[in-house]
């Protein structure tokens, strides 16, 4: 189950919705102003705890559960016919003994659901920021930040305890209820069938037999209530992961309400992908404010065209762009073309909309209006702001995103394969060398090989961590070179009055903007 939610969650640019909330409350509040008030999915948090704790509680709970109830219905059969022959009067007791119990239990026990969601909730709140304050451990170090992170931490450390102590309270009442309730089916028996023995009409074996029967029987109407706990947890559990698999649903362009929450996505086609992507925002830009969603085309250009015209790239007519949650227009009316072996630089005052066209033009904000028509993704190389390096050798980093070759045995069962980024041509290790020297960092293979080239080039480290900015940077125009794309589209900074959106349209000419 957790191999076929990471396929969910990695399909289709999922994650990315997710986390930016372009599919739950961003746009949803607005929805639901603009709906009569009908729900719509939640913001979802802590996506990595909903994986992996969960997943796991949901799957071993069940299974518990199962063996429970099968195990209680053989019991139930079998002492329910010894305890009728011997006292029917008896068996009707116990019925109305176990419906007391069971609907005394869930009015009680009904403070722990919401209890336990909270729970989950703010422990994973607790462990993320636990998490970020390592990943990011040297900035807060420069900072001297200490005392600011270890506020948040305290912040979120007493609502967890809060929630414990409220836990701990329905789970006092709780208990009163069920132990008092446990010491009774003791008395109830006895009581039952005592007349009946002072009369002389049954002897004292019986009586012990009447309370054998009865004690397993009880035991097994009372599933609810002697597992009522775990039972919380458990639906607390599931809560988060039905409101998980839906979000994900949603988030996906190419699946739609009818299919299952854990069904897979249909085979990859950038072209299908940006179709369906387009159909399904439709119903969303009917009641969202300002207006309706950018339409992407996706189209492979031709080997040659007539009258020696060159092929276009990219293609913007009348973009409009607003952010996800539609408050605020960064574009209006963008018509721009693109063709082979030109160069286009976009420049404006920080948050002008640079970085969202980049968005807009990779299919990841959809907000807006218009059109945008660009080749295929096999064909386009995306740099953002932030230089990314992925866990692997350094090796790995230049090739990433793309391989030589994709073995299905090297992914989870089902797992759809796009191929955008396969390489074109095989690269060798002196290749990859090449391409270090050529992006300035000939010295970084040796450096992490102790003195081996190749040594170093097949070194795993965290290379987040252990390479300049400026070696990062570097890094990711040496992808360029390895990609060998037709459209590079890429965020530099540019300390001075702008920033700068450079998009170039050959490999060979980038320019280097520091």
């Amino acid at each position: 189950m957790t191999d076929r939610t990471l396929q969910l969650y990695n399909s289709n640019r999922v994650y990315y919705s997710l986390e930016r909330d372009i599919a739950g409350s961003a746009e949803g509040s607005i929805a639901d102003e603009n709906n009569n008030g009908s729900p719509l999915p939640p913001r979802i948090d802590n996506p990595d705890q909903r994986i992996t704790e969960d997943v796991r509680t949901f799957t071993a709970f069940s299974l518990q559960l199962f063996i429970t109830v099968v195990t209680s219905i053989i019991d139930l059969v079998s002492f329910s016919l010894i305890l009728y022959s011997i006292q029917p009067q008896l068996f009707a007791t116990i019925i109305g003994y176990a419906a007391f119990g069971t609907i005394t239990t869930t009015y009680i026990g009904s403070a722990l659901l919401p209890l336990n969601f909270d729970k989950l909730r703010r422990e994973a709140d607790l462990r993320y920021l636990l998490v970020r304050i390592r990943e990011n451990a040297e900035s807060i170090a420069f900072y001297q930040g200490e005392d600011v992170e270890g506020q948040e931490v305290a912040s979120r450390l007493a609502r967890v305890v809060e929630n414990k102590r409220e836990i701990n309270v329905a789970q006092r009442n709780l208990e009163l209820f069920t132990t008092a309730y446990q010491y009774l089916i003791q008395i109830v028996p006895v009581a039952v069938v005592a007349p009946q023995y002072f009369a002389g009409s049954i002897q004292l074996g019986v009586i012990s037999q009447s309370v054998g029967a009865f004690n397993h029987i009880l035991s097994d109407l009372t599933v609810i209530v002697n597992q009522f706990e775990q039972l919380s947890s458990f639906s607390a559990g599931i809560e988060r992961l039905s409101s998980f698999f839906i979000a994900i649903r949603n988030a996906d362009a190419t699946r739609s309400n009818e299919d299952g929450l854990l069904a897979l996505p249909k085979e990859f086609n950038e072209t299908a992908w940006a179709d369906s992507l387009n159909a399904s925002l439709t119903q969303a830009s009917d009641y969202a404010l300002g207006g309706g969603n950018i339409q992407l085309n996706l189209e492979r250009m031709p080997e040659a065209i007539a009258n020696g015209q060159k092929n276009v790239l990219l293609q913007t007519h009348n973009l409009g762009l607003v952010t996800p949650d539609r408050k605020r227009t960064l574009i209006e009316n963008l018509d721009l073309t693109v063709r082979e072996g030109e160069h286009l630089l976009i420049v404006g005052s920080s948050g002008a909309g640079k970085s969202s066209l980049l968005r807009a033009i990779s299919g990841l904000w959809t907000a807006g209006s218009g059109e945008i028509t660009r080749v295929p993704d096999d064909e386009v190389y995306f740099l953002p702001q932030r230089p990314y390096c992925a866990l692997g050798s350094l090796k790995d980093q230049l090739l990433y995103p793309s391989t030589e070759s994709m073995n299905p045995d090297d992914y989870p069962g089902g797992h759809r394969l796009s191929r955008a980024h396969l390489l074109r041509q095989s690269m060798t290790d002196e290749d990859l060398l090449k391409v270090l020297e050529d992006v300035d960092l000939k010295d970084l293979p040796y450096r992490f090989g102790d003195g081996d080239p190749i040594k170093g080039l097949n070194a795993v480290l965290d290379w987040g961590n252990t390479l300049s900015l400026g070696e990062q940077q570097r890094l990711a125009f040496g992808r360029l070179v390895v990609n060998q794309p037709k459209l590079v589209i890429l965020v530099s900074y540019v300390y001075c009055r702008h920033h700068a959106l450079f998009i170039s349209i050959t490999v060979h000419s980038f320019h280097f903007i520091l």
